[in-house]
């Protein structure tokens, strides 16, 4: 997310977001798991997990959008949501892409743009 998510209960995202459900896996130096993305932009994505990485962790994310090929993407937890917190909403951490190149960024972008709105899984093998 390319700004805080929510502060003081005002939507502050800058970039647009479509709501999908892709497989991430994610990496860190010392940990590996696979979760679900919640919404995505060209800034960054949510993803629903009860075992979140601090803020502030950088970590590798690999995720395949539909009409590509996996890929890898550095990235940082700029926010966490507890398990079970208020809402019902799920568990999980946004996190913000870091070093994108401008070719990774058009192409976040045209899935973003491409009106992708229900659930999608999407096979990493």
């Amino acid at each position: 997310m390319s700004s805080a998510a929510i502060k003081g209960g005002a939507e502050r995202r800058i970039d647009r977001r479509t709501s999908v459900e892709v497989r991430v896996d994610l990496f860190s130096d010392d940990t590996f798991f696979t979760g679900f993305t919640e919404n995505i932009s060209q800034g960054g994505l949510f993803v629903a997990t009860s075992a979140p990485f601090a803020i502030g962790d950088e970590l590798e994310i690999r995720l395949t959008l539909m009409g590509t090929s996996a890929r890898t993407y550095r990235a940082v937890v700029r926010w966490v949501r507890p398990t079970g917190g208020s809402g019902g909403l799920p568990g999980g951490m946004g996190v913000q892409f870091l070093d994108l190149s401008e070719p990774e960024r058009v192409a976040l972008q045209r899935f973003v743009d491409s009106g992708v709105k229900d659930t999608l899984f999407v096979d990493l093998d």
